[in-house]
């Protein structure tokens, strides 16, 4: 999957058709949302584009076209201590709304910040878009285990929620498929495909940094970086690396990340070299460092860490299903797996192969090349109706 830009004009012209608010409950925390956020604001720093975010914190500082407000409320919940809920006052989100004279919203998360959003639309009978990345029927079934009694009534509360936005971007292609199907309902018209970039420090042409490592790159290196948590398919990883070592016995799997899964994953994979959290700026360096990255997950909507690695050359292992499957094509920048038992040994053919090991890599870089943020954000911008100038797609 390719989003396929609208042909080159100016979004900062006289043409645009008003301000976008763009809404969201998190941004500076260690996620995959707020990294993705953090890269769309320096976009439309860069840009200056009619968009502005607008984040609840009492740490993180203003700064243009980044509107933050003081929390009344600050709070969080057991199963999820990573990611703080933050209560904004909604007089003051009134107030900010009235005082940039926007015209539309997009909102990234379902917290306080989407109620708000919700609240605005009503108020002000504004054009409302939600921005879903996050499938929580996977993750209330993984993390919650609910059986499909639960489910069910997940799914409706989400359809409730989502129809609320009248429109919703989404990241893959199964997605899209689901909410414009029967159990959702939504009307394909108002379903906008969009994706991400990755960041320019992952770009292989920029030089390679050495840092001291805990494990020999020089060796079959096996890598995941993310969230360790089950709806990450960590558990899984045990399994895989047991397999391909049964062939290639000098193969190292190196995790980096946390999560409530780390204690876990560690007596059952107390070979692996643990990183702990590593930095967006040092993620570059492991990345170069290894030979292929796994992902287990079912969960991800898109997986950055896929177009990162993709883009510092890296091949991925993932498995056959949503944004992994958009974005990589088996065989030809990584691998595309329905069951952990082929997932490893397509791992063993790649690391028995040094001719197929160099083509992925190359093949790695230029599918990454078909992520541009210009083209995706002048996609986005046309979808939310805030650029009038009629263009072909």
């Amino acid at each position: 999957m390719t989003i396929q830009p609208p042909a080159g004009f100016p979004i900062t012209d006289p043409k645009s058709a008003g301000r976008l608010l763009w809404m969201t409950d998190t941004y500076g925390d260690q996620n995959g949302v707020s990294t993705v956020l953090k890269a769309i604001h320096q976009v439309i720093k860069s840009r200056n584009l009619p968009v502005d975010l607008m984040v609840c914190s009492s740490r993180i500082k203003p700064d243009d076209h980044l509107i933050v407000l003081k929390p009344i409320s600050e709070f969080t919940f057991p199963l999820y201590r990573q990611q703080p809920f933050r209560i904004p006052n909604f007089v003051s989100v009134q107030r900010a709304f009235r005082r940039g004279n926007y015209n539309r919203i997009i909102c990234s998360t379902e917290g306080p910040m989407g109620l708000a959003a919700l609240w605005l639309k009503k108020t002000f009978s504004v054009e409302t878009f939600f921005y879903l990345h996050t499938d929580w029927l996977t993750f209330a079934k993984e993390v919650l285990s609910l059986e499909e009694v639960g489910l069910s009534r997940l799914q409706k509360a989400l359809r409730i929620y989502y129809k609320g936005f009248g429109n919703i971007f989404v990241l893959n292609t199964d997605q899209q498929q689901w909410l414009t199907g029967k159990g959702m309902g939504f009307d394909p018209s108002r379903v906008f495909l969009t994706a991400h970039w990755a960041d320019k420090v992952f770009s292989d042409t920029l030089p390679f940094v050495q840092t001291r490592l805990p494990f020999n790159p020089e060796g079959p290196v096996m890598l995941y970086t993310g969230r360790i948590s089950k709806e990450k398919g960590v558990m899984e990883l045990p399994g895989i690396v047991r397999m391909v070592r049964s062939v290639i016995p000098e193969t190292q799997m190196v995790i980096a990340g946390t999560g409530p899964a780390e204690e876990e994953l560690k007596k059952a994979l107390p070979e692996a070299f643990y990183l702990g959290w590593v930095g967006h700026e040092n993620l570059p360096a492991l990345f170069k460092s290894s030979d292929i990255l796994l992902l287990p997950s079912r969960f991800d909507t898109f997986s950055c860490v896929v177009l990162e690695a993709l883009s510092s050359g890296l091949p991925v292992a993932a498995y056959n299903t949503k944004g992994p499957k958009d974005i990589l094509e088996d065989s030809v920048c990584g691998y595309l797996g329905e069951t952990s038992e082929e997932m490893a040994g397509k791992v063993v053919s790649f690391f028995l192969d040094p001719g197929i090991r160099k083509q992925m890599k190359l093949a790695a870089r230029s599918r990454a090349e078909d992520y541009k943020a210009e083209d995706i954000m002048d996609r986005l911008l046309q979808d939310t109706g805030l650029v009038t100038k009629s263009c072909p797609l």
